[in-house]
């Protein structure tokens, strides 16, 4: 009975395992690193001129925008391109700070979109990002191409729900 549970044991852990193992990137990754000073700046309706600009989700109400230095290629069906204007800046942090707190927000957030520089595996700064969600994965399958996957929320700060 015991060999038994430790074999079903055993076998539950791999599928676990091998479910994470897929997810796994055969590509150096990297993150983002919130800051304050890219809230504000995405606040303040500032637009790099040395960066495109991408957003996710639809475009009338994003669940994040990221600026990549123009030497980068990005590779992506989930973000979209955007010659980003002021006019649409300000819609969109206007209209982020009139969303709902529990519509995909981070838990941390509390309801307000938050900013963070996206770095390389190296640790170099290559863009910024805004958003409701608090993860963001980037790939680097070559020199100065990106594949950002879409924003998440960390486990365990998924957004509170009332009912």
């Amino acid at each position: 009975m015991i060999h038994r549970n430790i074999l079903l044991a055993l076998a539950l852990a791999s599928i676990l395992f091998s479910g994470c193992a897929a997810t796994t990137s055969k590509y150096p990754t990297s993150g983002i690193r919130e800051s304050r000073d890219v809230t504000l700046q995405y606040r303040s309706l500032e637009i790099n001129p040395g960066y495109h600009y991408y957003y996710a989700g639809t475009k009338m109400q994003p669940d994040a925008i990221m600026g990549i230095q123009k030497g980068y290629k990005v590779v992506s069906d989930f973000w979209h391109p955007v010659d980003l204007t002021a006019e649409q800046l300000e819609y969109w942090v206007t209209w982020g700070d009139r969303e709902r707190a529990d519509e995909g927000f981070s838990s941390r957030y509390l309801g307000r979109y938050v900013g963070a520089y996206i770095q390389d595996p190296s640790g170099k700064t290559i863009g910024d990002w805004y958003s409701k969600k608090d993860l963001g994965i980037f790939e680097f399958p070559g020199e100065q191409v990106v594949i950002p996957h879409p924003p998440r929320n960390r486990a365990g700060s998924e957004p509170y729900y009332r009912f």
